[in-house]
């Protein structure tokens, strides 16, 4: 209990009837964000962070507040306080008035230490800055400063990092942004980590056991010792040999960007993490994130680095992406996924890269743990274009000034090195990229070796001819831009060749039934009969199928390429065949259209183009980067330099979730699931639902989904969860997933989802 009025509390723990010490939590959050921030060479500013923090604490109405809740035995939600008594404000205040100028950056991270990082314009500045004079005044009187300890009241001697001062005015704002982005990381890290403690170090306790990163290297270099010894002897069985070998080679090479060019079954999935894990052991480096563009990446990445470094039960790694298994959603996963302190993680490329760009302290409070840590971006070809200079930079900033190491992997290497254009211009990218995987030459070798495909141009714009085209294949896989070309196409195929299996895949089917239709594919290919698949683009990276034929509407050539190595990917034959077809429908406007009109110029030009040659994709991309890409289309990096941390957060969103929404589809569990929801009351219990239930989602336009709420398609249960009604649950169809009929009470219903 509080006996006097010189007893300042951080917390009030109802169950165990004891308070958290403020002097101490204070202490305990700036020693920990310290050590945090030490890992860039800003251990005080972290200290002064976390030691400012909660100054707010120390007012009157705060510790009323505490009081009360102890009086009325009430909980007191440790969120809900800044929300009714504002203790964040008055320790930014502190720390810019005791350092004038030199304060901005403790004041907009201490601030935002729970409602995020906000525009420093809505700090200090112009006619609608959040606190004027009268109300910093005001917040201050109420701390009784003579009542904080004189070890935290100490005003430091602070120095920004050297790394933040350059010839570059704009780069040194933009530098100075990120900064400020990765203290607010150690000390909202901090705050939570010492905040837990206090209630309940069972779950401080539960973020440990995660392997070691020497541990990991070591399983890892035993299976993959254990698959070289028992591998038959061949040319593909080389070339992995040479890859990892290089890769074990380069790991000794100094921080910074790296590429691994290795064409498809060359072995990347393996040589890239041995290539990181040895590297963070070289170099002393804290842990490996990998982060892939899809979530059929994902789920074999995941699936491979199991068979290679679990024993037993134990937990290796950690996954954070909305496809994780649950059996493996558990206590620890869901604890280490705040803040991606292990070894090993394993995530998405939208959940790494927004992070860069975020506000909110959920999605910042990871970002520290990315200094002196090795980045694999698998798939780098999916950078997105609109966004490409300010994650090229700040992925640059992460290797100069935080000691991070980035690794980019893939078959088609994109055009990051800094360039100038032909007209003058210099073209943002990378200054230095290291190749992993061997020279030009090694590298040519590698593509010569594992070249299992032969392109072929079918001039045709007309469905029943390219269906005529796939029919006639025993086994092929066809793939399309839009997914209502994918039904069409698959309907027209299958009327041509009645009895005998044609597979759909599409983004209209939910995960789990996308995941259950590409195991029936996988045996289906094990045996004899004809197996014919008609698929949308998600199919092209990540997805582990082997057709002797494949057909692609011309796209990109990164498409093209991806496409190719699901042809002939086990070398079961001399050569496959990439059949390359012009599509009656066009690909979605933006960088896909761009990509494939780029496309259609090269083959124009040079008939004979050879798409697999290695310097192919380098050669195109370079053109298109340079031919239209604006790389920052919605403005980010002069955001950043203006420190609007709101602005940049709200346009840098890869998928935007303002467009788009996801409904509950009838297949497998979820009816079931569903059901459970709504009779729960439990808040743990909602949450573990709507976990399982997002292998069950189908994501369509906002506004499709507005429309079929209104006309009664759609409706809401247990509050969170948009469905089909009864009368329409049959528009949810087994082989194509989600199907608009003409019977549906929805104006223009196949513009809304096609």
């Amino acid at each position: 209990m509080l006996t006097t009025s010189e007893t300042f509390l951080a917390h009030w723990d109802v169950l165990g009837a004891r308070g958290h010490l403020l002097e101490d939590h204070l202490r305990a959050v700036g020693a920990r964000a310290a050590e945090f921030a030490e890992a860039f060479g800003s251990a005080e500013w972290g200290r002064a962070a976390g030691v400012w923090h909660d100054l707010g604490k120390y007012r009157t109405a705060f510790q009323d507040m505490l009081r009360q809740a102890q009086d009325e035995d009430a909980h007191v939600e440790r969120e809900g306080t800044s929300a009714r008594v504002d203790h964040s404000s008055p320790g930014a205040i502190y720390a810019q008035d005791q350092l004038h100028g030199a304060g901005l950056p403790l004041a907009l991270v201490i601030g935002g230490h729970h409602t995020g990082l906000k525009n420093r314009v809505d700090w200090n500045g112009g006619r609608d800055a959040r606190y004027d004079r009268a109300k910093r005044e005001h917040l201050l009187e109420q701390v009784p400063l003579d009542a904080i300890p004189a070890d935290i009241a100490r005003v430091p001697a602070l120095a920004e990092p050297g790394f933040l001062r350059g010839p570059d005015r704009a780069l040194s704002k933009r530098k100075f942004e990120f900064w400020i982005r990765m203290l607010f990381s150690a000390l909202v890290d901090a705050d939570f980590l010492d905040t837990e403690a206090f209630y309940d170090l069972r779950q401080t306790e539960l973020r440990q056991g995660f392997l070691s990163l020497d541990a990991l290297a070591g399983r890892l270099r035993r299976h993959l010792d254990d698959l070289s010894a028992r591998a038959v002897p061949s040319p593909v069985n080389e070339v992995r040999r040479d890859v990892l070998s290089h890769c074990r080679q380069m790991a000794t090479e100094p921080p910074g960007i790296f590429s691994l060019t290795v064409p498809t079954g060359g072995g990347k999935t393996f040589a890239a993490l041995a290539f990181a894990l040895d590297h963070a052991r070289a170099h002393g480096l804290h842990r490996v994130v990998v982060a892939a563009p899809f979530l059929t990446i994902i789920d074999q990445t995941v699936d491979a680095y199991l068979r290679a470094v679990r024993e037993g039960e134990d937990l290796p790694f950690i996954e954070h992406h909305s496809g994780i298994e649950p059996e493996y959603e558990h206590a620890r996963n869901r604890l280490a996924v705040e803040n991606w302190d292990a070894p090993l993680v394993v995530t998405t490329a939208v959940q790494l890269l927004e992070s860069l760009f975020a506000r909110r302290t959920s999605q910042c409070r990871k970002l520290h743990n990315l200094a002196r840590s090795v980045i694999v971006l698998d798939e780098a070809q999916t950078l997105p274009l609109d966004f490409r200079i300010p994650i090229v930079e700040v992925l640059q900033t992460l290797a100069d000034d935080y000691g991070a190491t980035v690794v980019l992997c893939t078959a088609t290497q994109p055009a990051l090195l800094e360039r100038r254009a032909p007209d003058g211009r210099t073209v943002a990218g990378f200054r230095n990229i290291r190749e992993i995987a061997g020279g030009p030459v090694a590298i040519e070798t590698h593509f010569r070796v594992l070249r299992r495909v032969r392109q072929e141009r079918a001039h045709t714009k007309d469905w029943d001819q390219v269906a005529a085209l796939v029919a006639e294949e025993p086994r092929a896989l066809a793939i399309t831009h839009l997914r209502a070309d994918a039904r069409e196409l698959a309907a027209r195929v299958q009327a041509l060749r009645p009895g005998e299996p044609v597979f759909h895949l599409s983004a209209l089917m939910c995960a789990r039934h996308r995941r259950q239709r590409i195991a029936e594919i996988k045996r289906a290919l094990a045996g004899p009969a004809p197996v014919r698949v008609v698929s949308t683009q998600l199919v092209e990276a990540g997805v582990d199928l082997d057709f002797p034929t494949v057909f692609r509407a011309l796209a990109g050539f990164d498409s093209l390429i991806q496409s190719a190595g699901r042809c002939n990917r086990e070398g079961k034959l001399a050569q496959g065949r990439l059949v390359i077809f012009d599509a009656p429908t066009r690909p979605p406007v933006g960088w896909l259209r761009t990509a494939a009109d780029q496309a259609n110029t090269e083959f124009t030009a040079n008939p004979d183009l050879d798409l697999f040659a290695p310097d192919t994709y380098r050669n195109f991309e370079r053109k298109l980067w340079s031919g239209g890409a604006k790389g920052d289309k919605r403005g980010i990096q002069q955001l950043r330099e203006q420190l609007a941390f709101e602005d940049v957060a709200d346009k840098f969103k890869l998928i935007d979730d303002a467009w788009r929404a996801g409904i509950i589809v009838p297949w497998g569990e979820a009816p079931a699931l569903l059901a459970d929801a709504e009779r729960a009351t439990e808040p743990g219990l909602l949450r573990s639902l709507s976990r399982k239930l997002q292998g069950y989602s189908v994501e369509i336009p906002r506004r499709a989904a507005d429309a079929w709420q209104a006309a009664g398609v759609l409706c809401v249960v247990a509050e969170t969860f948009l469905t089909l009604t009864p009368p329409y649950l049959q528009i949810y169809d087994p082989a194509f997933g989600l199907l608009v009929t003409p019977d549906l009470p929805v104006a223009d219903p196949e513009a809304l989802i096609g």
